[in-house]
Formats: C-alpha cells, sequence, structure tokens
C-alpha cells in the first residue's frame, strides 16, 4: 500500500469517526432472531475461527523464528496472553462431573455447557459460580512455548492443536486446587484423569473433533 493510500485512509478515518463496539454480542452466524442458534452450528462456527486462528499462529510462528533477537520473549507472552486467550469467540466451555453434581442441587438450573459466563442468565446457576473456578483445560503456556521449542509449524498442524487440545472447562473449587498444587502451568494432557477429574463431553464437539479434514 503506498504512502498515498495510507494517506487517504487516516482521512476517511478523520471524516467518518470512530465505530462504536458492541462487545457482548454475539457475532450474527451465532444467533438467530436474538436466540442462540443450536449448540452444533455453534461449534461448527468456532471450527472455522479456529482455523483462521491456526492460520495467524503459523504466521506468527515463522515470523518469531526468523526473528528471536529482534522480539525476545516479550513476542511468546504476547502469543499466549493476546493472540490465542483473546482471540474472540472461539471458547466452547465444558463442565466437570463435580460442578455439575453443584448444579443440579439448586432448585432450577440452566444447562452451562457451551456457553459464555455472561451468557448464563439464570441466578440459581450464577449464585453456583461462586463454587466453581473457569479454567484452561491446557495451560495458555503451551501454544506460547509451542514457538520458542518448535520450528514453525504449519496451519493444519496449529489447527489440530487448538481443536484438541484447547478447551475451557468450568470445575469446584476443589479440583482447581487439586490442579494447582502440582499443574498450574505444566499439566500433562492426562493430568485431569489422574487426578479424577471427569468432564462430562459433548455430541456437537466431539463430532467437530474427530472430523477434522484440516
Amino acid at each position: 500500500m503506498s504512502k498515498e493510500k495510507a494517506n487517504s485512509v487516516r482521512k476517511h478515518w478523520e471524516q467518518h469517526g470512530t465505530k462504536q463496539l458492541k462487545m457482548s454480542r454475539r457475532p450474527a452466524v451465532d444467533s438467530s432472531n436474538s436466540n442462540l442458534v443450536a449448540d452444533a452450528e455453534i461449534a461448527q462456527n468456532i471450527r472455522k475461527r479456529m482455523s483462521h486462528l491456526a492460520e495467524v499462529l503459523e504466521l506468527l510462528h515463522k515470523i518469531y523464528f526468523e526473528n528471536t533477537d529482534l522480539y525476545g520473549d516479550r513476542f511468546l507472552a504476547f502469543v499466549g496472553n493476546e493472540v490465542v486467550r483473546e482471540w474472540p469467540w472461539k471458547d466452547f466451555p465444558f463442565i466437570s462431573e463435580a460442578a455439575l453434581e453443584l448444579l443440579e442441587e439448586c432448585d432450577s438450573y440452566s444447562d452451562i455447557t457451551g456457553k459464555l459466563p455472561f451468557e448464563v442468565k439464570n441466578k440459581a446457576t450464577r449464585e453456583v459460580f461462586k463454587k466453581l473456578r473457569y479454567e484452561h483445560w491446557t495451560p495458555i503456556s503451551f501454544f506460547r512455548d509451542v514457538f520458542h521449542s518448535h520450528e514453525p509449524l504449519d496451519k493444519s498442524t496449529y489447527y489440530h492443536l487448538l481443536v484438541n487440545f484447547y478447551r475451557v472447562v468450568w470445575i469446584t473449587r476443589e479440583e482447581d486446587d487439586l490442579l494447582n498444587k502440582k499443574h498450574r502451568s505444566w499439566r500433562p494432557s492426562d493430568t485431569y484423569a489422574e487426578l479424577g477429574i471427569n468432564i462430562v463431553p459433548h455430541e456437537a464437539w466431539s463430532a467437530i473433533a474427530e472430523d477434522s479434514p484440516e
């Protein structure tokens, strides 16, 4: 893009002002007439977002690999905290069996699987949140450290890493304490099973993980 074009873009912004962002609303493809679409459709949309994120990670990994001395560790922190953690609308929250038991003790509760915290409106359910923790199944540091530990990976590899290992789950405080004793930032994939933390599977997401042609 030329300097003239850049100046034109700046002038256009000055003439039209800033866009008012609606951060808490789901994208249009995730909703229909103000209601969420089916979990299977949301999972498919997340799959597309994971694919886009994988494409970005492929590029960033190449940049880091070729310019490690230029950026240092701050680049790795940026990848983990800003790119992977903050990539929009990719979370499909799961729940542990113990956390589900706490919810079922309520007179009325809403299913929170696949829903982001702000989307849960039921008061009894939100009250139980005080006894739960919203946790990454695989620590974000894993995705950051891939850049440091491996030569550049392709989009397909990153896609499979995200679909199979990026996960957020609702667990109890007690389960969270178990994780934090030895596995706060370094967590082998079998840690949950070894600690007896059982995650309730979800058909919509299982179909995504199994059918991954990327």
